[in-house]
């Protein structure tokens, strides 16, 4: 997938996880309109990291805590 006008949105967020790295723990919220690339421009400009992802959906809060342990063990 090719990514357009892209490059402020990911110098972005390796600049929040160079943050997380070096200073303090960092939580990013990503939100948007639906099917606009906001997963995929994550997981482009960390792709070379180890992190973890989790999407939230419209579940009950127990559910989405449950799948988020699972993804977390």
């Amino acid at each position: 997938m090719k990514f357009y006008n892209r490059a402020k949105e990911i110098a972005e967020l390796q600049r929040i996880r160079e943050m997380a790295y070096t200073d303090h723990s960092k939580l990013t919220v990503l939100t948007g309109r639906r099917r606009i690339g906001k997963t995929s421009l994550i997981l482009h400009a960390l792709k070379e990291e180890t992190i973890v992802y989790l999407f939230v959906s419209r579940k009950s809060e127990a559910d989405l805590c449950s799948g988020f342990w699972r993804s977390v063990e």
